[in-house]
């Protein structure tokens, strides 16, 4: 049964496409809330990104972290692409705290991604 739900998103055309730098960015955060121990906290995870045209791939870092901007990664995946990818995932945390912060990260060595949208991060909070 679902207790709680939080979901921070940016549709695409809705902001200018960014480069990505080899320095990790905060795309956007969300809030568990209403978690009691043993709960289930289901992170969804969702990231349109293409190559820049002076590459021939791109490629991604997509962390999810914890508690803070700079807390432990729970999620960690490096994708590329040849021209363009949505990358859609899911993962479960079993509820520790009443609160929680999750926050999704990006990173690109070399420049190799530029952000179109749409991104997104949505947690459900399940008994």
């Amino acid at each position: 049964m679902q207790k709680y739900m939080h979901c921070n998103m940016a549709k695409e055309g809705t902001f200018t496409p960014f480069l990505v730098a080899d320095k990790e960015i905060i795309l956007t955060s969300v809030i568990a809330m209403h978690v009691s121990p043993g709960n289930r906290i289901v992170l969804q995870m969702e990231v349109a990104w293409e190559k820049p045209n002076n590459w021939d791939m791109g490629e991604i870092e997509i962390n999810l972290r914890k508690d803070t901007p700079d807390g432990p990664v729970i999620y960690w995946t490096l994708e590329s692409c040849f021209i363009s990818a949505h990358t859609i995932v899911e993962q479960v945390e079993i509820g520790e705290n009443p609160v929680q912060i999750y926050y999704l990260t990006v990173q690109s060595s070399e420049h190799r991604a530029v952000i179109v949208g749409p991104y997104l991060l949505r947690c459900t909070v399940l008994e």
